[in-house]
């Protein structure tokens, strides 16, 4: 009796005949805002670049302290009544960052996808087109995004000549709550208008078809990137978008 071994070279050259992909050329028309809770080191680049404070200086520690202390998390303001009426919330967000500079996960892609083709009835009306999206459907760093090879799960934001460019911008709004009225404010990281990016997107070419996924892309676009979006936040446009059809799979060998 023989066997035939196989490597994931070997599967990923049999998926690759079967699922077809498109290359998705984009730039920001509004500023992304990051949504991460800023770690040690996203407090630290808030510190130095936004209120201009030198590093390993009190000041400088005396503000981190100040913010891990005092702005982040949830704080209750108390009325004369005695009731707790409003509830402010203070921090900071950042960007994703790597050492070529701020990038997109691979899943915040994958999840406004999703989210798109929710929105256009697109999994009511193909059944099984969900799972070959969110299971099967791979996202991958193309072009200039593609900074690292080993992480191409790293999508990065580019301007161009090199990273794009990221500022802190302070955001407010309120919310209700069971204990009251709430106060949101919080400094958000943003990429710049005009950032670029560009991914690829593979599927099984079975249930889910290119125009679906091109409309799915198109209601993308509405939705947009990052958060804040009910505030404008993250709309892009689509510079070029490209749909390859895989080539027909060999029949498996016995």
């Amino acid at each position: 009796m023989h066997g035939k071994s196989y490597t994931q070279e070997d599967l990923d050259a049999l998926m690759e005949k079967t699922r077809a992909k498109a290359i998705v050329e984009c730039e920001f028309l509004r500023e992304c805002a990051g949504g991460v809770p800023a770690g040690e080191k996203g407090l630290a680049a808030f510190v130095e670049h936004h209120l201009g404070l030198v590093p390993d200086t009190p000041d400088f520690e005396d503000a981190i302290k100040r913010i891990e202390k005092e702005e982040i998390g949830e704080r209750e303001t108390t009325a004369e009544g005695g009731e707790v009426d409003t509830a402010e919330v203070y921090q900071v967000n950042v960007i994703r960052h790597s050492e070529h500079g701020a990038y997109l996960a691979e899943h915040q892609i994958k999840a406004l996808l999703k989210q798109a083709a929710s929105r256009i009835g697109l999994f009511v009306a193909r059944r099984g087109s969900k799972g070959d999206l969110a299971e099967m459907g791979t996202v991958l760093a193309h072009g200039d995004s593609l900074q690292d090879p080993t992480r191409p799960w790293e999508i990065h934001l580019r301007n161009g000549d090199g990273a794009a460019s990221t500022r802190y911008q302070e955001i407010s709004g309120s919310v209700n709550s069971p204990k009251g009225k709430k106060s949101i404010m919080h400094h958000t990281e943003v990429a710049a208008e005009g950032s670029r990016f560009s991914f690829a997107l593979l599927w099984p070419d079975t249930k889910l078809k290119a125009d679906d996924l091109v409309s799915t892309i198109a209601a993308a676009t509405q939705i947009g990137l990052g958060s804040c979006l009910s505030l404008g936040y993250g709309r892009f446009r689509v510079n070029n978008l490209e749909i390859i059809k895989p080539s027909k799979p060999k029949a498996i060998e016995e």
